[in-house]
Formats: C-alpha cells, structure tokens, sequence
C-alpha cells in the first residue's frame, strides 16, 4: 500500500517539474520573440533613417552643385509654364544637368515629397528628398540669391522615416571690389592706332593708365561717356537705369557710339577728362602686384586653381558652344594658358559673364567677350571685336624667369574695337558667376 502511494508521488512531481519547465520555455520564448520583434523594429528603422540620411545627402549635393552652377534664379514663368531666364526669385523648378529638361522641384518646408520632389531610384528602392534654397538664411540679407541656406529633407522609401540637413552657401570671390570702373585698364602705354570706341555710360572715366594714352596718333579712335541728356528713370521706373532691366540694359551696353553719349576725347580734342594716363601709382604696380590689384587671388597658381575645370590651352576650346541645345555658355573664371589669338566666337553672355584671364600675349582679331578680359602679357586690338565689360592690360613677360615688363606699349592694333563698360557686371546678377560659389565652413547641421 505504502509502495503504491510513493509511485503516485513520484509520477505527481515529474507532471508538475514538466509544467514548470513548459512555462518556462514558453516564457523564454516569448521574451526571445519579444526581443527579435524589438530588433527587427530596431534594424528597420535603422535602415529606414539610414535610407533618410542617403536622401537628404543626394539633395544636399544636387542642391551645391545647382547653385553653383549657374545658381537658383535660372527660370521664370511663362504662362503657366517656365522659360530660362533671371526673375530675381528662387526657381520652384531645377534642371539638375543642364540640359534644358527640368528634372525636379523645389520642395516646401513642412511639405512631404510628391510627384515633383526630386527622387533617386536605385534598383527596386525609390528615395525621395525636398529641397529648399532661402537667400534669407545665414545672416544672407535676401536682397539676391547669391547666398544663402540650403535645406535637403531626405525620406526613406516608405516615408515613414526622414532626416534634414542644412548648409550655409556663399560668393568665392574673383575680382577686387567688382572690377575696375573704367573700359580699359593698362599699366602701361596704350598707343591705339584704328576705330576703336570707347563708351562708359556708368562713371566719367574711359581709359586708366600707368604710362602714356597717345590717342592723337589715331585717325578715329574716340572716346564717349553717358550723355548728359540720358534719363535716369528706368523702364520698370526707378529713379535710375537698371542693368537688370534688359530695356535698361539695352540702353547702357549699346555698341552704337551715337546712343545715349557725348564725345569727350578724339584726335581733334585731345585727352579728355575722361582718360587718366601717367598714373604713377599705377605705373609701379609691377607683376604680381598690378595682378593683386584686381584679383582677390594672392598668385597666379591660386587663380588658375580657382579656374578648376575651365583652364584651357587654347582660347578657342573656350568659346560658347551653340552645337548643342540649348547653347553651352561659357561663364564664371576662365584660365586660358599662353599667347593667343581670337578670330571669332564669343565668350559669355549678356546673362552669364565671364572673367577671361589670359597667361601671356593675346591678339583679338575678332569675336566678342561678355565680361572681364585680363591680359597678362601685350594685347593687341585688329579686326572688329566686341568687349562688354573691361579690358585689364598687366603688360608682364610671364615666360620670363623671373618675370618682367614686356615691351612697350602694352596695348595697340588698328582694330576697330568697341569696348562697352558695364559696371557691376557680377554684382548687378542675381546669381554668383558659374563655379565661383562655396559652402561655408562649419555651417553643415544635421538633425
């Protein structure tokens, strides 16, 4: 009897030290799966920002690269639609390559990313970001888009997750104070000998110089600023003309000598009060000093780097290509490295000026230049040229080791040059010449 009730006791604790350990793993295996639950949510929201963070930083690198570029002011509406074009407000479209298809939208602070927000698709994943450009960020004062904060928001492929960066962007500065306030600028003797015009229809000054200006020497060179009789309202009607403006524009680069002037210097008058010449302070600008009077590079090596992608050989590699459409226009700092000739072409644009730094002697025979050509070596005037800008001469044998001042005169030719002054050819823009903008250091956040 005794023995019957030990088995039953014994069968009794087995059955009970089973439901514990059943319990038991069942508990285990509850908190296991509780546990990879938790870092499978962990792992996919990892991933989810991961995919955020690649969002945010693909527009934050297409957003750089636009703005420097060519800047945020690229089009304007158009009946609904958009034409190239400068309208002194950011563009609510981009085209990321610049090849006239727009490719994207601008996005909207507190906005999620649909149909026009920029998307990047990489195998079965579809990433999409916002961008956001404010010329008012950054302490920028938001008079112009040429600095400013960028915002990208990146959101993963089921935008569940997102992540917001922003970076500061500004001006890389090329030229001192703008540029010079005169069409030609020497630093030594300018002996012109053709037709060349001369028009500044913004200050009272046509031509600088170190050395000697012999305009009598020249059958028909004339000099011309703005008439006294040009109106100061503008088309849009401001009280005074507005290079933006393009009826205004028109008016102030005019290559028609008889538009909007009055003659000041030719060979029957003489120099004028409008050509300065034996400048001494001009004149013992030597080199790379007269260089660091007008660039705000301290060397020649600096500028060139500056240059980047645009340092050519030949100047004809740096001309506007019109092959392609829409036409490829050659803007911001151009290095063109030795002597060289210009037959035809043309440089820049009314809308998109460029810097043509020249590493030696140039001839221009023909063609024309928007912007600020700088010669470092001799230059040369024949044929029929067109500038709209400046004309800087340094007159510096750079083949020399080390260098020296050329041979005088460092400007002549019986060309028929018109040389139109535009002042604040750089500034007067919305936007920062191709290439020649930065981000600014220590402004990355990321949040």
């Amino acid at each position: 009897m005794k023995l019957s009730i030990l088995k039953k006791q014994k069968g009794a604790s087995t059955l009970f030290i089973s439901i514990i350990l059943l319990i038991a793993i069942t508990l285990v295996a509850m908190l296991s799966g509780k546990t990879v639950l938790n870092e499978t949510k962990i792992t996919a929201n990892n991933y989810r920002t991961a995919q955020a963070v690649v969002a945010a930083n693909y527009a934050m690198d297409l957003g750089i690269n636009y703005f420097d570029t060519g800047g945020f002011d690229r089009f304007e509406p158009d009946g609904g639609g958009f034409t190239v074009g400068e309208d002194g407000v950011a563009d609510v479209v981009i085209d990321i390559n610049n090849d006239g298809v727009i490719d994207g939208s601008m996005g909207v602070i507190g906005q999620k990313p649909g149909d026009q927000s920029l998307t990047s698709n990489d195998g079965d994943q579809t990433l999409s970001a916002n961008l956001i450009f404010d010329n008012t960020g950054c302490g920028a004062t938001g008079l112009d888009l040429k600095s400013g904060m960028i915002t990208a928001r990146g959101f993963s492929d089921d935008q569940l997750a997102e992540r917001t960066i922003t970076q500061c962007v500004g001006p890389l500065g090329i030229l001192q104070n703008d540029g010079p306030e005169q069409p030609l600028v020497a630093q030594g003797q300018v002996a012109l000998t053709g037709n060349a015009r001369i028009i500044n229809r913004f200050t009272s000054t046509t031509i600088w110089s170190g050395g000697k200006v012999t305009i009598g020497s020249s059958a028909a060179m004339e000099t011309y600023i703005r008439s006294e009789t040009l109106s100061s309202v503008s088309a849009s009607g401001d009280d005074t003309l507005d290079p933006n403006n393009s009826a205004d524009r028109a008016r102030l680069l005019s290559t028609d000598e008889d538009s909007d002037t009055q003659l000041v210097s030719n060979r029957k008058l003489g120099n004028g009060l409008d050509i300065i010449d034996d400048d001494s302070s001009l004149d013992t600008l030597i080199g790379i000093e007269f260089f660091k009077n007008f660039f705000m590079a301290s060397s020649r090596a600096e500028l060139k780097l500056q240059a980047a992608g645009q340092v050519y050989n030949d100047i004809d590699d740096a001309k506007n290509d019109t092959s392609t459409t829409p036409d490829t226009i050659t803007s911001g700092l151009v290095w063109v490295e030795g002597d060289q000739q210009m037959t035809g072409g043309t440089i820049g644009s009314i809308d998109s000026p460029a810097v043509v730094y020249i590493h030696g002697d140039f001839t221009l025979n023909g063609g024309t230049i928007y912007g600020v050509l700088y010669v470092a070596g001799r230059y040369q005037i024949r044929g029929n040229p067109v500038v709209v800008g400046s004309n800087i001469v340094e007159g510096t044998d750079v083949s020399a080791s080390p260098e020296e001042p050329a041979e005088s005169p460092h400007v002549w030719g019986v060309g028929t040059i018109s040389l139109i002054y535009w002042a604040g050819i750089f500034s007067d823009g919305t936007n920062n010449p191709t290439g020649q903008s930065t981000v600014i250091s220590g402004s990355w956040r990321d949040w």
